[in-house]
């Protein structure tokens, strides 16, 4: 019997070290599985946080097609748009219309300006090119001579808003108000 008892003894010690060693791997793997839970959440929280990211960055870059024949003016009015860190513009410049139409894409432009004398086309034919490849597109035009077109506004194109037309010459910080304005920024 006393060799059953300390058989019994150490089948329970056993036992013991057995139920000690499978807590002390249950915890490790509790621990284990909590380290892994807890790194899934800071990747999803670092994801959501650059997916806001880039919902903002989106938000606030906006692209502008701008159509001037007139290198000089072109290039000053990219400059001045593009110099305001606020509305964080980004501008395609071009100078022939053609080029213009061949490179639009729909949806792409949140604001097109178009000079309104250019070469091969108007900017009022170019207007009506682009409007039938993308009607929701916002577009304004840019132009020395006020009084005469609008004249040509009043009897061809009535639906044309006159806030949609900007004259030159324009102060730049005029020039920005008015693009932010029509970008609802």
């Amino acid at each position: 019997m006393y060799g059953d008892s300390n058989n019994l003894e150490e089948q329970e010690q056993k036992q013991n070290i057995m139920r000690h060693h499978h807590f002390i791997a249950r915890k490790d793997y509790d621990r284990t599985i909590m380290k892994k839970v807890s790194s899934f959440r800071t990747i999803q929280q670092g994801q959501n946080r650059l997916e806001e990211q880039i919902d903002n960055i989106s938000i606030k870059n906006k692209k502008v097609m701008l159509v001037e024949d007139e290198v000089d003016i072109a290039m000053t009015i990219k400059i001045v748009l593009e110099s305001d860190a606020n509305a964080r513009l980004k501008v395609d410049l071009f100078i022939e219309p053609f080029a213009a139409l061949n490179n639009f894409k729909s949806g792409l432009y949140d604001l097109i300006i178009i000079d309104i004398v250019l070469p091969n086309m108007n900017g009022f034919e170019l207007y009506y090119a682009i409007k039938r490849l993308d009607d929701k597109v916002k577009i304004c035009f840019i132009t020395a001579s006020e009084m005469y077109y609008e004249e040509i506004r009043k009897e061809s194109y009535p639906e044309l808003d006159t806030k949609s037309f900007i004259k030159k010459p324009i102060s730049n910080e005029e020039l920005i108000r008015r693009v932010k304005n029509m970008l609802g920024l």
